[in-house]
């Protein structure tokens, strides 16, 4: 998976320059950062698809082209729409098992360390829902890139024939990457913390784009790797 990725990235280094570059100058204008991250996000995993599973191009001269290479238009809102209702359910997931969690007493929002068991637990809890969420109806993001079946029903066939391999590039893949970033970060934030100026802010945001439009590129190489094993037999 990762040498696939690395392979992506060489052939389309403009898109993700791009894509890095206008992420980091809207977070840095409008306050709503964490919506315009996650819409790119989203926007990475669709060309991503694309790259992986139509041979696509996208350099210097039209590095977020909307048209395919095939004349036809890429499916820039309904692949969005579908990533985010993916998000939007993912989280609800998560909040709901918070919330048996401190029904049932497992969890205390007012215990001593309640922050580090909060982490904890958002780890067991978010990462087989992440993984296996995906894995088992998750191609219908790939599906959706190519303008195929989009049905949760296909998806699951699909799912049912890749899923242990899926699951497993989604752990070593985009999750541990989310981690070691997210570990890497707070040392960024750390050595930068003195650099109270324009030019720390931005090596940060900068950082912090990186680690967050990787682990969404690696996803979207897991699932189209799992969406052409099941539908194209490779």
């Amino acid at each position: 998976m990762y040498a696939l990725a690395f392979t992506t990235v060489r052939y389309n280094i403009a898109f993700y320059a791009i894509v890095t570059l206008v992420v980091v100058m809207l977070e840095m204008l409008m306050s709503a950062a964490g919506v315009v991250t996650l819409v790119f996000m989203g926007l990475t995993m669709l060309y991503t698809h694309r790259m992986i599973q139509l041979n696509e191009i996208y350099g210097w001269t039209d590095p977020m082209s909307t048209t395919g290479r095939d004349g036809s238009k890429i499916p820039l809102f309904g692949y969005v729409l579908r990533f985010c209702a993916y998000f939007v359910a993912l989280m609800l997931i998560l909040a709901g098992a918070f919330m048996a969690l401190e029904a049932t007493g497992v969890l205390n929002p007012d215990a001593f360390l309640s922050e580090i068991e909060y982490g904890m637990w958002g780890m067991l809890v978010g990462v087989p829902v992440f993984a296996c969420a995906l894995a088992i109806v998750g191609t219908v993001l790939p599906a959706c890139a190519e303008r195929a079946d989009t049905s949760l029903k296909t998806a699951f066939l699909r799912g049912r024939k890749t899923f242990g391999r899926t699951v497993l590039n989604l752990i070593a893949g985009p999750l541990v990457v989310a981690f070691v970033g997210f570990f890497c970060l707070g040392q960024i934030g750390w050595l930068l913390g003195g650099f109270d100026n324009i030019i720390g802010r931005s090596l940060f945001r900068i950082a912090a784009t990186i680690l967050a439009i990787l682990p969404a590129m690696l996803t979207a190489t897991a699932l189209s790797m799992a969406y052409l094993k099941a539908e194209k037999g490779r």
